[in-house]
């Protein structure tokens, strides 16, 4: 598995926020935990042997236990299917989702501190989280 790291921009929370000094509504842009930085991961053979592979996001972005990834794609290369869990601990998956060969799993407005993929049949995939 090829991991790499990158910048592609910041992400933002913009919210509408009351100022009560000047009785009047203000937008309010915070950057989020991550700061614009990524990390992709990338397996042109996920066999067996890749079973219960854990993507460390928080880990592998720089970031202390209290920043998370958000936003970000897993997609499914190859022709086999392949189990993705999602942990916004750490320690606890929450959901399997199947992705079959050819599609995509959008991960936007998530907390994601490590995902993890079950094997089911021979593929590939590519993952970025930012």
């Amino acid at each position: 598995m090829a991991v790499k790291k990158g910048i592609i921009g910041t992400a933002s929370i913009i919210q509408d926020v009351f100022d009560p000094v000047e009785n009047r509504i203000r937008v309010k842009i915070e950057s989020d935990g991550a700061g614009g930085a990524t990390v992709s991961y990338e397996d042109e053979n996920f066999t067996s042997a890749d079973n219960l592979s854990v993507l460390n996001v928080v880990s592998d972005l720089g970031l202390d236990e209290q920043a998370k990834g958000h936003k970000g794609y897993f997609i499914n290369d190859g022709p086999g299917d392949i189990k993705v869990e999602i942990s916004s601990d750490g320690s606890s998956y929450k959901g399997i989702h199947t992705i079959h060969g050819g599609e995509t799993l959008i991960l936007d407005g998530l907390s994601i501190s490590k995902i993890r993929l079950n094997y089911i049949d021979d593929s590939s995939y590519r993952c970025m989280v930012g």
